[in-house]
């Protein structure tokens, strides 16, 4: 695959997303943003889509991620512009 020089101007908000997702993936930041891209346009299969559901319950039932509450009121501050209550 070849590859291009991109330089993007993003917030600082996003540009910490970035690098906390590289380090938790243990992957470079510019494979983080490819892979950002890629998955943003590509479309997924009902198979990767029922996977993707597996996993998430497997980490639930593990105890991995947020919980739910925590997460819909992320979603309701970001919907009504309140991002100053986190």
């Amino acid at each position: 695959m070849a590859t291009i020089n991109l330089r993007l101007e993003i917030s600082q908000e996003i540009a910490s997303y970035l690098q906390e997702e590289a380090r938790n993936r243990r992957i470079s930041l510019d494979q983080v943003v490819s892979d950002v891209l890629t998955d943003y346009f590509a479309e997924q299969t009902e198979d990767e889509i029922l996977e993707d559901i597996r996993i998430g319950m497997r980490q639930a039932l593990i105890g991995e991620g947020r919980p739910a509450r925590e997460v819909l009121a992320e979603v309701d501050r970001e919907v009504t512009g309140d991002a100053h209550n986190r």
